[in-house]
């Protein structure tokens, strides 16, 4: 009697965990559905942008903004994959990023991606910047830590203390701080799509469906170019 009240209860355990791990799991008939390009809607999966913002490229190309910040994981993990992305586009796409600036912290990191910018080192910096954030956990919260970091570049100190304190720099992040308003951020990474719709992780749920929404959204200006 005693044995077969304790198989019962080895029974009911498993039974349980069993159930307890079915219902963390997501079916599989559910996950495998996704979306078709042509049922990406708005207001789900990428948002209008109201009033348009008048883009800075030439009427043959559609211009893709990339709004991001330096310390954020999701922007880093991005990195790979929309160089991966840009690849088979340079014809039509005309990239560019703007560092957000969603809070006081923000603004030293976007005056870094300026500086290098300004001094035409940016190739190099960009990538050694979300390297040093996220591989080596440093931070770069203020001029001087973000300065040393120019130094260990091979950047010379007055150098970049010159093109830090520049007006040029300034109005950039300036504009940068405009930007992030217009497009009505709510985090990065974002992209915006000539001037005209937003898609971000936080609607599409992954990275790799964000970049669908762009390309369908680049698709649908394509056509409108032709017409």
């Amino acid at each position: 009697m005693k044995k077969a009240l304790s198989n019962n209860r080895i029974l009911l355990v498993i039974s349980t965990t069993l159930l307890f791990l079915s219902a963390c799991s997501t079916p599989k008939n559910i996950s495998e559905v996704a979306p078709k390009p042509s049922e990406y809607k708005p207001g789900s999966d990428y948002q209008l942008i109201k009033p348009p913002i008048p883009t800075q490229t030439n009427e043959n190309q559609i211009e893709i903004v990339e709004m991001f910040f330096y310390a954020c994981p999701h922007c880093n993990a991005l990195e790979p994959k929309i160089q991966s992305w840009l690849k088979d586009k340079k014809d039509i796409v005309d990239f560019k990023r703007i560092p957000a600036i969603l809070g006081p912290t923000w603004a030293d990191q976007a005056k870094a991606y300026y500086v290098a910018e300004k001094l035409e080192i940016l190739d190099s910096i960009h990538p050694a910047l979300l390297k040093a954030i996220h591989d080596d956990k440093r931070k770069f919260y203020n001029e001087y830590s973000v300065m040393e970091f120019f130094v260990e570049q091979g950047v010379d100190r007055q150098t970049f203390i010159e093109a830090y304190n520049s007006p040029q720099v300034a109005e950039k992040v300036n504009y940068a701080r405009v930007m992030t308003v217009k497009y009505a951020l709510r985090g990065v990474p974002a992209i915006i799509i000539n001037g005209k719709y937003k898609t971000a992780q936080f609607y599409t749920g992954s990275q790799e469906k964000m970049l669908d929404v762009v390309d369908f959204l680049i698709t649908k200006e394509k056509t409108l170019l032709k017409n």
